[in-house]
């Protein structure tokens, strides 16, 4: 009885732990995790899980007729339960701040990027940004971006436009920092979109930090995939 009896308790969780991903992979809670092109990979996950669970609970519940779950078994279930109802949020400013806003050398350059200076600041990902404004510095000088990310503060007034890159999951999330520079720091964790013009990188021990004159901050709402 006590073998069967934790078999359905170990069959429950996983039961939760696929509910719990199936949930996120359909409610677009997934891309706070995994990348997008991972979102079938987790739906199918979950569905097989549950499927296999579902299965054996029912097959052990037959061969244990009459003995149910001990109360303290379900506390087991509580933590599993609580993916299913809390939305927690994706990685944003505190975990940029344990990072170094240094990007790394691009294994390849981007070449020569030119457009039409008429039509406005040229819209670019701040990991993009971040890069090519330290290492290719002469095709960036003196032209306008548009960047949208969140704010990261540092010290002495310092601030940062961020995004988080991801190679596969948050689990290997890479922060990818410019320095705003001419405007003062909105609220920590804000989603802004910032116009301005390429500025010297700062120099740091550790490396050269992409810098941005800031000419104009605008309050945005996160987007969907808050990832690069």
């Amino acid at each position: 009885m006590v073998v069967v009896v934790k078999r359905n308790v170990a069959g429950l969780v996983i039961v939760f732990v696929g509910a719990a991903m199936v949930q996120l992979a359909t409610s677009g809670t997934y891309l706070r995790y995994v990348k997008p092109g991972m979102r079938w990979m987790l739906l199918a996950a979950g569905v097989v899980l549950v499927a296999l669970a579902v299965t054996d609970v029912l097959v052990k519940s037959r061969q244990d007729h009459g003995h149910g779950l001990p109360r303290a078994a379900w506390l087991l279930l509580v933590p599993i339960f609580a993916l299913l109802v809390v939305d927690p949020p994706a990685l944003g400013a505190d975990a940029a701040q344990r990072q170094s806003p240094v990007a790394a050398k691009p294994v390849a350059p981007q070449g020569n990027t030119y457009w039409d200076e008429s039509a406005g600041p040229k819209p670019i990902t701040v990991r993009d940004y971040a890069v090519w404004a330290v290492w290719e510095k002469d095709t960036m000088q003196g032209k306008s971006f548009q960047l949208t990310g969140f704010v990261t503060p540092a010290k002495n007034g310092v601030w940062y436009v961020t995004r988080i890159g991801l190679t596969c999951c948050v689990a290997d999330g890479t922060a990818f920092m410019v320095e705003a520079r001419g405007q003062a720091a909105p609220p920590k964790n804000q989603w802004i979109t910032v116009t301005g013009k390429w500025a010297e990188p700062t120099k740091r021990t550790d490396g050269d930090v992409a810098a941005l004159t800031v000419e104009t901050v605008k309050p945005v709402a996160a987007p969907a995939n808050p990832y690069e």
